[in-house]
């Protein structure tokens, strides 16, 4: 490979050659020193963990999946909203923001189970743990964004008399756009983490519901293998907000981002 073709594509050659790396350091250490499986798996002991699932394995991803997916949305429904409205209205930051910040502080794993108990053992259960979890980045991210709108983009708006409203839609969301996405990237991962938290508590299948049947059964290297499939996941959907920050938002894309 030339030098500029390396040069072009580093950002691709360089993770991917540091994952192979990575991956052969750990089997050759997994064999050299006859670690056992159930301290460390080797990668070979992942891959026949998940191999031994077969089909229920990505069957078992697409409940996990549509559980963060849907958790997410909603997260979103609700902290883009709750970040403007923070951010423009004093008395209603000064209200509900110090609330937010308090349930934002309990530990998730902690009020899961009371969550299950109040609303039951079905979907709505686990979309509100996600919801909890994730809504807060992004409502702090969207507010940081709004607030940070330039003074003389602010006074434009008062000149032309628009109303709050329509300074909001027309100038302050969309120059925040790029504090947006960074709330959610850091949404969409720990939805991820909240749909594992879920499926622990309240699941009858799901990649998180296969953690913790394959652990009390010390097959850790089926565990090791939802383990890993929930990182590819979570890589996946991180890359996938940026695809649509690129795509639709460009203006909101830096070089760093590109």
């Amino acid at each position: 490979m030339s030098a500029s073709a390396f040069s072009r594509h580093r950002r691709f050659i360089l993770p991917v050659a540091a994952f192979v790396i990575f991956i052969g350091v750990w089997q050759i250490v997994s064999s050299l020193f006859a670690i056992p499986v159930y301290i460390l798996p080797s990668p070979v002991d992942i891959y026949d963990g998940g191999s031994r699932l077969g089909l229920a394995l990505f069957s078992n991803m697409g409940e996990t999946l549509k559980t963060i997916l849907l958790g997410f949305v909603l997260s979103c429904l609700v902290g883009i909203p709750l970040g403007i409205l923070v951010s423009v209205n004093r008395t209603i930051s000064e209200a509900i923001y110090p609330i937010i910040v308090f349930l934002n502080a309990i530990p998730i794993v902690a009020i899961a189970p009371v969550i299950v108990v109040i609303f039951g053992t079905d979907m709505t259960a686990r979309l509100i743990i996600v919801m909890l979890i994730a809504f807060f980045p992004i409502m702090v991210a969207t507010a940081t964004g709004i607030l940070a709108t330039p003074e003389e983009m602010r006074d434009l708006a008062s000149v032309t008399g628009a109303s709050t409203l329509t300074e909001v839609l027309t100038i302050r969301l969309p120059y925040a756009m790029t504090y947006v996405f960074g709330g959610l990237r850091i949404g969409v991962t720990v939805s991820v983490v909240g749909a594992v938290v879920a499926e622990f508590v309240n699941a009858n299948k799901g990649l998180g519901f296969l953690v913790v049947s394959s652990t009390s059964q010390f097959d850790i290297g089926m565990a090791m293998a939802c383990v890993t499939l929930l990182a590819v996941i979570s890589v996946f959907l991180y890359q996938s907000v940026g695809l649509v920050q690129r795509l639709f938002f460009p203006w909101t894309v830096g070089d760093a981002v590109r």
